[in-house]
């Protein structure tokens, strides 16, 4: 773990809607930071960047949990250069020193995350940072936390587990083949539905299966 705000500090979190976001919001709270908003970045074609989510079940998470979502439209070019002007202008608006951000373990994401939070002047954390990958999501379980399996690379991943609620029976199915059982490296990619600070459970319809590449995807609509 990794924290560089204090406790008490108004912070935002760096917003997916998946596993590790949520973790990281959870123990965020437990160290007493604020969590004053969520930021989440979007594409233009009403989707999450990170997950392929759609917008509206984003939206209605945030309602669920209570907090804030802010959104800002970026391309994958464009990424860095949105991230700051977000975060300046969010800066003023909410009050804000710091970001929490959900990386387990790529040394990579964790420069660009520092790079980018100096260049901004905020303080970063990483809850989750060398935190066992299995321990990750069995955490997740432990504290009641539910998520669905949206998005899985078709080439090491069962397409059975799409829609599934990531349990037990899962971890051990990635651990029996060799897949990170928290997906760090891109191997699925969930959607929380439910856990500690759901004001209701989040209602969602399943639709088509898309694949893209390598990736299947499950549409995932709200009620």
């Amino acid at each position: 773990m990794v924290y560089k705000s204090a406790p008490g500090d108004k912070v935002f979190v760096s917003w997916s809607g998946g596993k590790d976001s949520y973790l990281s919001l959870l123990l965020a709270k437990d160290r007493g930071l604020d969590v004053v908003c969520l930021l989440c970045f979007t594409g233009g074609d009403g989707h999450s960047r990170s997950h392929g989510l759609k917008t509206e079940m984003l939206k209605n998470q945030a309602l669920a949990l209570d907090i804030p979502l802010e959104m800002k439209e970026v391309t994958w070019e464009s990424y860095e250069k949105g991230f700051e002007e977000a975060v300046q202008s969010l800066k003023k608006k909410y009050g804000f020193t710091g970001g929490v951000f959900g990386d387990v373990n790529l040394a990579g994401h964790r420069e660009w995350v520092d790079k980018m939070c100096r260049h901004c002047s905020i303080n970063f954390n990483l809850p989750l940072w060398m935190m066992d990958e299995r321990k990750v999501s069995e955490e997740l379980i432990k504290r009641g936390g539910k998520a669905i399996l949206v998005a899985i690379r078709s080439d090491l991943v069962d397409q059975r587990w799409l829609g599934r609620v990531m349990d037990k029976e899962y971890i051990d199915y990635c651990i029996k083949n060799n897949i990170s059982p928290c997906g760090e490296g891109g191997e699925a990619h969930t959607l929380v539905i439910d856990g500690p600070f759901f004001n209701q459970p989040l209602e969602y319809i399943p639709g088509e299966i898309k694949h893209d590449q390598q990736r299947a995807l499950l549409e995932i609509s709200a009620v």
